[in-house]
């Protein structure tokens, strides 16, 4: 439980540093690679993904704690909704980098 809330704090601190756009978590090859519009664009791409992200860890951290679902369901749950959010990074990295993976 504790895990997953401090991850959805550490997705939440992400996001806002992509939105100041401070470069400290980014790939050298990504500085590198895009130019400084483009990586400002790149950058925007990661605050609503990252957001969504830390705040789902954070909630279902609290749902696991207080038992409210089975396993199974909790799973599924989970799965499908990180899998929104894991999609919408894989499609900033492709519509920046060409590529799904940097």
């Amino acid at each position: 439980m504790y895990a997953q809330i401090l991850l959805g704090v550490w997705m939440l601190i992400n996001a806002v540093l992509n939105l100041f756009q401070v470069k400290i978590f980014l790939k050298k090859s990504a500085i590198s690679i895009l130019s400084k519009e483009e990586l400002a664009s790149y950058q925007r791409g990661f605050v609503l993904p990252y957001t969504l992200l830390g705040i789902l860890f954070i909630v279902m951290g609290i749902i696991e704690s207080k038992d409210l679902l089975s396993t199974p369901v909790f799973i599924v749950v989970y799965v499908i909704l990180a899998s929104i959010p894991f999609a919408m990074l894989f499609r900033n990295n492709k519509k920046h980098s060409g590529y799904y993976f940097w």
